[in-house]
C-alpha cells in the first residue's frame, strides 16, 4: 500500500496547485445529486408487487434525469452498484446493455457491486471499456501487483464546487462474490480505505461523496466513523430511504466541518423503481446550509416521446431478447413458489424443481443447491425461456462430486448442526428428516434405499457452491472426484422441461425439516 500512496501523492499535489488560486465561494451555491442503486438489469418497465404494473424502466429514468438536469443544470448523476444481474438483459448481453444504457441515460460515475463480478473481472473490464462508463472503487486491488483495479475517485466541478466522488464496496458484499473470481484480487477494509482517500482529498475539495455498496447499516457506521465525508450514497440492501438520514460523527473522531456535524446517508430502493434526488445548499463559508432529499417514483408519466434515441436503443436490445425469451419451454399446473422470507428456512417448490433438473443434468443421485442461486418463482401456466432466465440468472454450472455414504451423512449432519447458515438449501433425489434441534440427519433414503456408509454417491450442486461458497468448502470437504457438466443451471431447467413437458407436483416435500 505504501507504493500506492507514493503514486497518489504527486497527483494530489498537482491538483492542489491547479486549484490553489480558486477564489472562495460567493453566496449560497446549489448542487443536486441524482442517484440510484441495485437496478439489477431492470431495463424495461416491470410489474411490481409493491408499486403495481409498469413500474420503472431505464428510458423513463433517463427522461426524468434530463428534465431534472434542465431544472438544475449542476446535477451530478451517480449509482451505488449492482447495475448488473437480475433479468435476461444481463444473462444474454453480459452487462453490455446495462452499461451502455446507463451512459446514455447520463450516469457520470458508478461503483462496483458484488454482482458486477458475476461473469468475471475480465467481463466487467470489457463492458467498462466498451461503454465508457466511469467505474470507481478505492478498495479492490490485484493480488499479485497490489495495483488498484479501477480509479478510486473522480473530482467533478459543479456550479463552482469541487466535488470528490469516491467508490467503494463493503466487506460483506465482497465476501458473497464467488471465491474463484476473487482469488486473483483482494479487498481492503472499506472504512479504512475510504477514510484514507477522504482525508487526502478533504482540503482540496468542497464536497466529498462516497458511493458505497455495503448496506444501510454499514453505511451509517462508516458515516459515524469518518469525519471527512459529506454524503454517502448507498446500495446492496435495497433500502427505500424516503428522506435523507443525518448521521452524527462519533465524538472521538472529530467533527465534520460541513455545518451539519455529520454525514448525509441516502439509498434509493431497487430495480430502478425510484430515482433519488438530494439537493444541497452551500454557503459562502463552504458549509452545507440546507439539504433536502426525496425518492421520485418512475412511472409512465416519465415516458420519453416517440423517436427518443435511448428509447430506440432499449427497443433494439428488447427485440433481440424477445426473439429468444418468448419461446415456451414447458407448463406447470401450480405456482412454483419461492417466497423471499421463507427460502432460507423452507423447502419450496421452485427449489425442488431446480434441484431435480440439476440432478438430471449432472447425472447425480442427489442434489443440494443453495436457495440464493434461485431468484424468483414461476406462476402457474406456460413457462417461457425468459421466465427460466429470470428465475435462474446466474452463470452457474452443474457440478457433481463423488462422495462416500459416510461423507454424505456428515454433509447433512453439518447442515442440521449449523445454527447460522449463510443460505438455505433445496434438495432432490432423497427422502430425509433434517433435525435442526438435535443437529442430525435421519432416515436418509437415496433412490428409495437407505443411505449406505460404504457406497459411492454422485452429489450434484452449483459451481458456486463447488467453489467453496455458501459453506460449500465444508459440505464438500471430503470428495473423491469432481465433474463439471458445463451445463448452466437455467439450461438444466430448460432441458428438464423439454423432457417432462409439465412440471410434476412438488407441493409435498420429500425432505422434512424439524425445527422444534
Amino acid at each position: 500500500m505504501k507504493a500506492l500512496h507514493k503514486r497518489i501523492l504527486p497527483i494530489l499535489l498537482l491538483f492542489a496547485t491547479a486549484f490553489a488560486a480558486t477564489p472562495p465561494l460567493a453566496g449560497d451555491t446549489s448542487v443536486t445529486l441524482l442517484h440510484s442503486n441495485d437496478t439489477h438489469a431492470h431495463i424495461m418497465p416491470f410489474d411490481s408487487k409493491a408499486y403495481g404494473p409498469e413500474t420503472g424502466g431505464i428510458a423513463r429514468r433517463a427522461n426524468l434525469i434530463r428534465k431534472l438536469k434542465a431544472q438544475t443544470p449542476y446535477a451530478l448523476v451517480l449509482d451505488a452498484g449492482d447495475i448488473f444481474q437480475g433479468t435476461p438483459f444481463y444473462s444474454i448481453f453480459k452487462g453490455e446493455a446495462c452499461h451502455k444504457l446507463a451512459v446514455a441515460a447520463g450516469y457520470e460515475a458508478v461503483t462496483i457491486g458484488n454482482h458486477e463480478l458475476d461473469n468475471s473481472l475480465e467481463n466487467l473490464q470489457t463492458q467498462v471499456a466498451n461503454s465508457g462508463i466511469r467505474l470507481l472503487c478505492c478498495n479492490v486491488f490485484y493480488r499479485d501487483s497490489k495495483r488498484p483495479i479501477f480509479p478510486g475517485y473522480q473530482i467533478f466541478l459543479r456550479n463552482g464546487l469541487k466535488i470528490a466522488v469516491i467508490g467503494s464496496i463493503g466487506n460483506e458484499a465482497w465476501e458473497v462474490i464467488d471465491r474463484k473470481i476473487r482469488a486473483p484480487l483482494f479487498q481492503t477494509d472499506q472504512t479504512t480505505a475510504v477514510r484514507q482517500v477522504a482525508q487526502r482529498l478533504r482540503k482540496y475539495v468542497d464536497l466529498i461523496v462516497v458511493l458505497s455498496h455495503a448496506g444501510i447499516e454499514f453505511d451509517e457506521q462508516m458515516a459515524a466513523q469518518i469525519a471527512e465525508i459529506d454524503v454517502i450514497i448507498g446500495g446492496h440492501t435495497h433500502e427505500e430511504i424516503l428522506e435523507p438520514r443525518l448521521i452524527h460523527n462519533n465524538p472521538e473522531i472529530g467533527v465534520c466541518n460541513n455545518g451539519l456535524d455529520g454525514t448525509i446517508v441516502v439509498q434509493a430502493g431497487e430495480h430502478g423503481t425510484f430515482l433519488g434526488k438530494l439537493d444541497l445548499l452551500i454557503d459562502d463559508n463552504g458549509q452545507i446550509s440546507n439539504y433536502n432529499g426525496q425518492l421520485i417514483k418512475i412511472t409512465s408519466e416519465h415516458e420519453p416521446p416517440p423517436g427518443d434515441q435511448l428509447l430506440e436503443l432499449v427497443s433494439r436490445y428488447n427485440h433481440q431478447l424477445e426473439q429468444q425469451m418468448g419461446t415456451v419451454a414447458g407448463f406447470t399446473d401450480k405456482d412454483l413458489s419461492l417466497t423471499k422470507d421463507l427460502k432460507k428456512t423452507h423447502i419450496l417448490t421452485m427449489g425442488t424443481f431446480t434441484a431435480q433438473s440439476m440432478l438430471e443434468a449432472g447425472k447425480g443421485d442427489i442434489c443440494v443447491v443453495n436457495s440464493g442461486a434461485i431468484k424468483t418463482g414461476i406462476e402457474a401456466g406456460e413457462i417461457t425461456i425468459g421466465e427460466i432466465y429470470e428465475a435462474l440468472p446466474y452463470d452457474n454450472t452443474v457440478v457433481t462430486f463423488t462422495m462416500s455414504g459416510k461423507d454424505v451423512q456428515a454433509m447433512f449432519d453439518f447442515i442440521c448442526s449449523n445454527k447460522t447458515p449463510p443460505d438455505g438449501y433445496q434438495y432432490a433425489g432423497m427422502n430425509a428428516e433434517l433435525d435442526m434441534v438435535k443437529g442430525q440427519a435421519k432416515n436418509i433414503l437415496i433412490g428409495g434405499q437407505p443411505l449406505d456408509a460404504e457406497k459411492k454417491y454422485r452429489v450434484s450442486t452449483s459451481s458456486f457452491m463447488a467453489n467453496g461458497n455458501i459453506d460449500g468448502d465444508k459440505l464438500f470437504a471430503k470428495v473423491e472426484s469432481v465433474e463439471d457438466s458445463g451445463v448452466f443451471m437455467r439450461d438444466a431447467a430448460i432441458n428438464y422441461l423439454g423432457r417432462v413437458k409439465t412440471v410434476p407436483d412438488y407441493s409435498r416435500s420429500a425432505v422434512n425439516i424439524i425445527r422444534d
